[in-house]
């Protein structure tokens, strides 16, 4: 492992180390963001757990910066992984989060919202979102004054290209040239100036972008820094090997280029520099060309990089092509389609998932079809391909590649078959889990009219009843007490009546809702002095939560403090309920002895069974967090759709 390896790896040690140290929840907020945005690009799915906990803590604290930027820095990493749908669902909660808000950092968090969505719609090819976010991000950031304008217009410049709009990927190339040049950072700088001579490059102004590679040269060379130093010789190697056609410099800029990425130990970097080497080594017929392609295979195959294990594919067609063996060349070619075929299949996939999506927010029902199309085109296009490719190589491999083709959509077929059969049986067992939760409250329901309307009548009347015969009764001391005693017992009997009744379906809830009837429980509990239990709300007066929902919530809660009393040993417990962005939120912690989760849920007792039913029929979700001797936090959340 190099020095540089090392330092990184004791930086995010100490990140790390920083969460567990944290004292308080705002500060380990605090924390969990230094080391998620350190660590974003790295793509691990250890990175998942930390955003789960910044957002379970920013619920907990009501923190709307550390609740957004969770939703943003998830937005990144599942848009970085490929996770396209999961990546705008959390976009979309960012910006239902911080729609009204102007206060500074939320303002700025808005304008990083809009600009990681504009990447998210660039790395899918919808240039035209791209630049509705992006251009809603420079807004913003222009307001404020923020650097990171320049990066937005490099990003804007890219998608005018893309769209075949030369004179405005120029315009606001420049533009971002411009708005770095007024920040005291020499890197930003020339990296907007870098990003010009690309730009320029795909529109194939090599003489232009030269001249901005010459222009960069001494700001690169100052500041000695080994990302702009790759970037740098990247492109001039391009500008010397296809404007000025010197391949042998062109070599020598690209081996710097991939020497300094082998030094950042930065995967795309590094494979960027491979694919320009090995293909121009292979142009020109080096003998040591493959080896070149072999590092490029490597680090696409042990990175999961499947487009460019496919341009290797084509690397090695090449040059087998060029030695005479033509049956390798062939092969390599046909394992190359394959690999293209599936992976323009999954993005296609990919986008129709991912504007479905967006329908559903926001019924644009215009764009699925034109998407649609547009999957149906491609598909059509590459059968086409397929079919000529066939003709040439000859009509017995285009029987084996068809037949292979027909075996493959068999396979997607049954799936998605096997697919739905799941969903379906989930369904019908979520159906049957509310029937018998419906069932056991209309039960209680009828338990409890039972039990206050007759028996309570009943034993009220008979209370009157010997109240009169007393008044007429001529009574020894000794009877006369014995009197009182029998009628407390029969009052006893009464209150008790009445408190099994109201446990089972409490008038407060049904007359008064959920908050009104959590609290009156809460504070029936502290009253009793059996535990100190404090009752918060937050935002309740806006709950939409219907009677089925509020029973659920109540009987969870209810369940959650009994099993405290019975077998927590705390002396402190707390229960919130908090409604915000759609959602009901439900906290119960205690300071008690705490538990070993796994165990005590695989030991299937009927507490928790019940809890995990009535949370799957409300479709929510449930964090438990606990250890022996640390107490334990229950935390649920039902979308706003299951209310």
């Amino acid at each position: 492992m190099t020095c540089l390896q090392v330092d990184a790896q004791i930086n995010k040690d100490s990140l790390r180390h920083n969460i567990r140290l944290a004292s308080t929840d705002s500060l380990r907020i605090q924390a969990l963001y230094a080391y998620m945005k350190a660590t974003l690009n790295d793509n691990t799915s250890d990175f998942e757990p930390y955003l789960r906990e910044m957002v379970r803590l920013s619920k907990k604290t009501v923190s709307k910066w550390g609740l957004s930027t969770a939703y943003i820095l998830s937005l990144s990493y599942y848009k970085n992984i490929g996770n396209y749908e999961t990546a705008l669902r959390y976009g979309d909660s960012a910006a239902a989060l911080l729609s009204r808000d102007t206060a500074s950092g939320l303002l700025l968090n808005r304008g990083h919202l809009y600009n990681n969505r504009g990447n998210l719609y660039y790395s899918i090819g919808d240039f035209r979102k791209a630049l509705d976010d992006y251009f809603q991000a420079e807004r913003i950031f222009k307001q404020q004054r923020f650097k990171t304008i320049a990066s937005v217009y490099s990003s804007i410049a890219n998608c005018f290209t893309e769209l075949s709009n030369d004179q405005k990927a120029t315009e606001f190339s420049d533009r971002a040239v411009e708005a770095a040049m007024q920040f005291d950072d020499p890197r930003l700088l020339a990296t907007c100036l870098m990003n010009k001579a690309t730009m320029l490059m795909n529109i194939d102004r090599y003489a232009a972008a030269d001249s901005i590679l010459s222009i960069v040269w001494p700001v690169v060379q100052q500041l000695r820094n080994t990302k702009s130093l790759f970037v740098y010789y990247l492109n001039k190697g391009d500008v010397t090997a296809y404007y000025q056609k010197d391949s042998l410099k062109a070599l020598t800029y690209y081996k710097q280029s991939y020497a300094y990425a082998s030094e950042n130990h930065d995967v795309s970097q590094i494979a960027k520099a491979l694919v320009s080497l090995a293909q121009l080594k292979t142009d020109m017929k080096q003998a040591d060309a493959v080896t070149y392609i072999d590092s490029l295979y490597r680090l696409a195959d042990e990175n999961g990089m499947s487009s460019l294990k496919a341009d290797a594919l084509g690397l090695y067609a090449q040059w087998n092509a060029q030695r005479g063996d033509y049956k390798k060349a062939y092969a390599y070619e046909r394992e190359q389609k394959a690999l293209s075929d599936s992976l323009n299949s999954e993005e296609s996939r990919q986008k129709i998932s991912m504007l479905e999506v967006r329908f559903r927010i926001e019924n644009k029902e215009q764009e699925i079809a034109k998407l649609k199309t547009q999957d149906t085109i491609n598909r059509l296009s590459i059968r086409q391909k397929s079919t000529l490719n066939s003709i040439l190589i000859g009509g017995s491999i285009g029987l084996v590649i068809i037949l292979a083709l027909l075996y493959r959509n068999y396979r997607n077929r049954q799936k998605l078959q096997l697919q739905r059969i799941t969903e379906l049986e989930t369904e019908k067992q979520l159906t049957a889990t509310e029937a018998v939760l419906k069932g056991e409250e209309q039960e209680r329901t009828r338990l409890a009219k039972d039990l206050h309307d007759g028996l309570g009548g009943m034993l009220s009347g008979m209370k009157h009843a010997f109240q009169a015969m007393k008044e007429h009764l001529i009574m020894t001391p000794e009877n006369q007490l014995a009197f009182e005693r029998s009628m407390d017992m029969l009052d006893c009997s009464i209150k008790e009546m009445r408190r099994v009744a109201h446990n089972m379906m409490p008038e407060s809830l049904v007359k008064f809702g959920l908050d009104t009837a959590l609290r009156d429980f809460c504070n029936g509990i502290q009253q009793s002095g059996a535990l100190h239990l404090v009752y918060q709300s937050i935002g309740m007066e806006q709950a939409p939560a219907g009677q089925t929902t509020a029973v659920a919530v109540y009987r969870i809660v209810q369940e959650l403090i009994h099993n405290v009393l019975k077998h927590a040993a705390a002396s402190n417990a707390l229960v919130q309920l908090s409604y915000a962005e759609g959602a009901l939120s439900v906290t119960v912690e205690d300071n008690g002895r705490g538990m070993d989760i796994v165990q005590r849920l695989h030991a299937g007792g009927m507490g928790w069974q019940n809890i995990q039913n009535r949370v799957d029929f409300l479709k929510g979700t449930l964090d438990i967090q606990s250890q022996p001797g640390r107490g334990l936090s229950v935390f649920i959340e039902i979308p706003a759709e299951n209310q």
